[in-house]
């Protein structure tokens, strides 16, 4: 019988590898975790449901009885579905007989599938969802409670100027968050590796941001506390890294200012009113240069290109929506349903 560790070892590498039609992932919370307890999942809602273009967070605790035991499961997103208790989240044993009829062999990647499954059920795939962005932190039964690494980027971006986002978060933490991956406040460099792939950025590419992001950003977001060779990012100080030669669309706190946002299309959207073409954008960056300040230049360059190269529309421009989409982290969001969607619609294809 394999031990315990061992098992949950094996689901590690199966869910790092990527499960089936790419429509359910999962992975750790925490890589220092000798127990292997925490764990977060996700579903993408299925074509044809109330759950479709959603995506559905949640979180599993795999006890030390775990796989003789099930897992509690729990949505963190909010959602509408007959084995889910409505105001804490959690999948209802009672209601859902894969775990009360648990067996040894079942794994995570079985519960998140048979729940999507459940999802497509005549009984649950026409009721009523709660509206986008009402996603929020709920009572862990097994712990504190933690944010839906959703919650930040789901917030509207229709911030004014000088505003925190909604539920607290400015706008650049939202827009940090979305790297975020486990929701727990703290980005490590495999979380902003695994961000950086959601958004269809290549292996390589996202191994490089992974760890030169987080080398270069982790002791400004840690004030007071001593280094850590796993680098961390602490989402709520992520104004510290507010770097120069920017356009000053956040404010020194993070804050969204709306009147410097409309003076980039003001003064750079020469072709079009409501976006720009690639040597506008080069434009837009020689303007805000700081004299002298070459690493300065290299972030904003990296940054606008990345934002370009994912973004630009079939005449290549960069919209006014993809750009705000960018500050506040939701045009992430979307990238990352549409590669997922996308993923799931050509495998379907092929099965076909």
């Amino acid at each position: 019988m394999m031990p315990r560790n061992f098992r949950l070892l094996e689901e590690l590498e199966r869910g790092e590898k990527g499960i089936g039609d790419g429509t359910v992932s999962y992975g750790m919370d925490d890589a220092d975790d000798i127990y292997m307890q925490s764990w977060t999942g996700t579903i993408l809602g299925p074509h044809n449901t109330a759950y479709e273009g959603k995506i559905f967070q949640l979180k599993l605790f795999c006890g030390k009885e775990y796989p003789e035991s099930p897992p509690t499961v729990r949505f963190q997103t909010r959602i509408n579905m007959a084995c889910v208790n409505p105001e804490t989240g959690v999948v209802e044993p009672s209601l859902f007989p894969m775990l009360t009829n648990w067996r040894r062999e079942y794994t995570m990647e079985d519960i998140l599938v048979k729940l999507k499954k459940e999802m497509m059920t005549s009984h649950n795939r026409k009721l009523a969802q709660p509206p986008e962005g009402t996603e929020e932190a709920r009572a862990d039964p097994k712990g504190p409670a933690k944010c839906c690494a959703m919650a930040p980027s789901a917030a509207s971006s229709n911030t004014k100027e000088g505003e925190s986002g909604e539920e607290g978060y400015t706008a650049l933490e939202k827009h940090v968050a979305f790297f975020d991956r486990n929701g727990d406040g703290v980005i490590y460099p495999w979380e902003t590796y695994q961000g950086f792939r959601a958004i269809g950025v290549g292996r390589l590419p996202s191994a490089i941001a992974g760890l030169f992001i987080n080398m270069g950003l982790s002791q400004k977001t840690r004030p007071g506390k001593g280094f850590s060779l796993l680098f961390p990012i602490e989402v709520k100080n992520s104004h510290f890294c507010i770097h120069g030669s920017v356009t000053e669309v956040y404010d020194k706190n993070g804050r969204f200012v709306e009147s410097k946002f409309e003076e980039i299309f003001k003064k750079h959207a020469r072709s079009h009113r409501n976006a720009l073409t690639y040597k506008e954008l080069l434009q837009l960056l020689k303007s805000n240069r700081d004299p002298g300040d070459f690493g300065g230049w290299i972030a904003a360059y990296g940054e606008w290109k990345l934002l370009y190269e994912l973004c630009k529309d079939e005449d290549g421009l960069l919209t006014r929506e993809a750009v705000k989409g960018a500050f506040d982290g939701s045009i992430f969001r979307k990238l990352e349903k549409e590669r997922l969607s996308s993923s799931h619609k050509k495998k379907e294809k092929r099965r076909r």
